[in-house]
């Protein structure tokens, strides 16, 4: 539930410049007013560039800048910063409060600061510090944040926990993603229609000049671009087999295995707040015990199945397994460490559970890792290290280099040490990458950047672009050449087949439809299941969509789905198939109906506030007519 609350009401946390979010002074220039305080323009055109930059880091390629930079897109920014300061007035109302413990297991869990953790568990808290002066902050901004978006989220928590599921609509949603079908199809393919079809140089003229975007060299650029990286900075830092043993020899414990010993024990518990007597009767049993199977070891494992009064080790015979010194309290650790032998039985051994009667059954010895065998290891270590502490700054001298010096990389090479790469033939579509690709010619922000107009007018350097986690990139185009319609000679021949598979298609669906008015007459194919789950082979998505639309009640069932260029399609519904619903199905159901309905009671809840401390909307976006004009 926190984390859907997150997902709906905060999509600009930690590390994507909320910092813009907390500042409602200024009362000029307002877009909005909330209970009497302005959200200036600037504070709106700030928080809508952090909002773009973050689903630009987010989506990397798959968004595009133009579509999100809208009055639209602007307005729904305008209402989350709205949301924001009306969540503030009502934490205000209620004095809520979070602890410095909850913001710090709330930054912990961030996934780019706890990866910050050493292999010892300890915490590297300057890396930290430059993680977060790379967003513009210091360490105390970004924790006053976490702790103002804690106490948000306390507003929304009694909101959101009143939601009560219904089971019988997620069943019934579940129900339906489960069932299965069964359909027959007729194909009316364009291939099977173009013998019929005849076009004249005429019409492929006509069709060239009406079509002139089919036929179009895309602009290209050649360019040079530079990427700043983690993986870049690492080559150039060394680390000595000298500084390796320097840190191996200060942190031998953390390459030393601890020594492990076995022992079973018969425990006669003592109540926290028992009295003299019967701290005294515990006693002497635990004492009459130990003289018994001291007297007789080989007794040791049966006594503890009768008289130990330890529910997780009696009916084992009261072993423990092995343990390490740390993993026992100190009285009891320090018995068991002391015995010189295996066999030997101690006690009794008072702790805080009572009265112990021990037997040592196993000794492993500690062992060091020698130097040569985690030399690597901690060379790689000491390395990402050095880098983490060097990347901020060199953000910085890149970020800052680039536009300073805007008609080469020349001083990026000199201070930063960076290979100049160049790229032919580049395009505005983004090369395909893998998720997580440093290749800024897949990232979409890097593309649009080097084909914007200032760009490519003056082609100077783009400015810095952070294209994944910790990597910038910066481009340069050296020459351009803007997109031309190819001249009808050397495109007759596409213009034609083009021209010749629209007409097919044309006929195609002509006869499909016409054949729908009488199915019964159709050569159906062989009967296929199909699911809104699992796709089938040689079935389109458009086809299962149909097939899932059509009224089971009476069958058989037909209906046509237009494919375009692929021709049209016939569809014979002959089965329903409601199988058992997979527990999975059911549990994701449930968990769509719940994020709906919480999203319906927070959104009633902004509602109410909004009435409650008065919202005035003062931002207009302008109409294209108005742009234009």
């Amino acid at each position: 539930m926190q984390i859907v609350l997150f997902l709906l009401v905060f999509p600009s946390f930690v590390l994507f410049g909320i910092q813009g979010y907390s500042s409602f002074q200024s009362r000029e220039n307002a877009a909005a007013k909330v209970d009497g305080q302005a959200i200036t323009m600037q504070q709106l055109d700030a928080a809508n560039r952090e909002e773009i930059a973050r689903l630009q880091s987010m989506l990397g390629g798959a968004v595009d800048i133009k579509q999100l930079d809208t009055p639209e897109q602007k307005l729904r920014t305008l209402d989350g910063l709205i949301r924001q300061r009306l969540l503030q007035l009502q934490a205000q109302r209620e004095h809520l409060a979070v602890t410095d413990a909850q913001v710090q297991q709330a930054i912990l869990q961030i996934p780019q600061i706890a990866a910050l953790r050493k292999p010892d568990g300890g915490f590297d808290v300057q890396a930290y510090r430059n993680l977060i002066a790379a967003q513009g902050m210091n360490t105390a901004q970004f924790e006053a944040q976490v702790r103002e978006q804690l106490i948000l989220q306390q507003v929304l928590s009694g909101v959101a926990g009143s939601v009560i599921d219904s089971r019988a609509l997620a069943e019934a949603a579940a129900k339906a993603a489960a069932q299965q079908r069964v359909v027959r199809l007729a194909w009316f393919k364009p291939a099977d229609f173009a013998a019929q079809v005849h076009v004249t140089p005429a019409e492929v003229q006509t069709f060239y000049q009406n079509n002139t975007s089919l036929f179009q060299k895309p602009e290209q650029a050649n360019i040079e671009y530079v990427v700043l990286s983690a993986d870049a900075l690492a080559s150039q830092v060394q680390v000595t087999a000298e500084q390796a043993k320097a840190y191996y020899d200060a942190h031998l414990a953390q390459y030393t295995t601890p020594e492990e010993r076995r022992a079973s024990h018969i425990l006669i518990s003592v109540p926290a707040d028992a009295t003299a007597a019967q701290q005294e009767a515990a006693k002497a049993k635990a004492e009459a015990i130990a003289r018994q199977v001291k007297a007789h070891p080989d007794e040791f494992a049966a006594v503890a199945r009768k008289e130990s009064q330890d529910p997780g080790s009696a009916d084992k015979g009261g072993d423990l397994g092995y343990f390490t010194a740390s993993a026992m309290v100190k009285p009891f650790a320090d018995a068991v460490f002391g015995m010189t032998k295996v066999g030997d039985i101690v006690g009794p051994v008072k702790t805080q559970f009572g009265y112990h009667i021990i037997e040592l059954t196993g000794i492993k010895p500690g062992g060091q890792q020698p130097f040569d065998s985690v030399k690597a290891d901690i060379e790689k270590q000491l390395q990402q290290q050095a880098v983490q502490k060097r990347l901020s700054a060199a953000a910085e001298t890149f970020t800052n280099a680039v536009f300073e010096h805007p008609d080469s990389f020349k001083a990026v090479e000199d201070k930063l040490h960076l290979q100049v790469q160049t790229a032919d033939h580049v395009t505005r579509q983004p090369v395909a990458a893998a998720p997580g690709s440093t290749n800024p010619l897949a990232s979409k922000a890097f593309v649009d950047a080097l084909f914007s107009e200032n760009s490519l007018r003056h082609k100077h350097n783009i400015q810095a672009v952070q294209i994944a986690p910790n990597v910038w990139a910066s481009g340069r185009v050296l020459s351009y050449s803007p997109a031309q319609t190819l001249p009808f000679s050397a495109v007759q021949t596409q213009a034609q087949q083009l021209l010749t598979e629209q007409k097919a298609a044309e006929l195609a669906r002509q006869a499909a439809q016409q054949a729908l008015k009488s199915p019964a007459s159709l050569s159906f194919g062989a009967p296929q299941t199909i699911s809104q789950t699992q796709p089938t082979a040689g079935v389109p998505e458009q086809v299962v969509v149909k097939a899932f639309a059509l009224n089971a009640a009476k069958l058989p069932a037909f209906g046509g789905v237009d494919l375009g260029t692929q021709g049209y399609a016939i569809v014979q519904l002959d089965r329903v198939i409601d199988g058992p619903v997979p527990g999975e199905l059911l549990r994701a159901a449930a968990a769509a109906e719940n994020r709906q309905l919480t999203q319906g009671v927070i959104d009633a809840y902004i509602e109410a506030m909004k009435k409650r401390f008065g919202v005035e909307i003062l931002y207009k976006p302008k109409t294209e007519s108005a742009q234009a004009g």
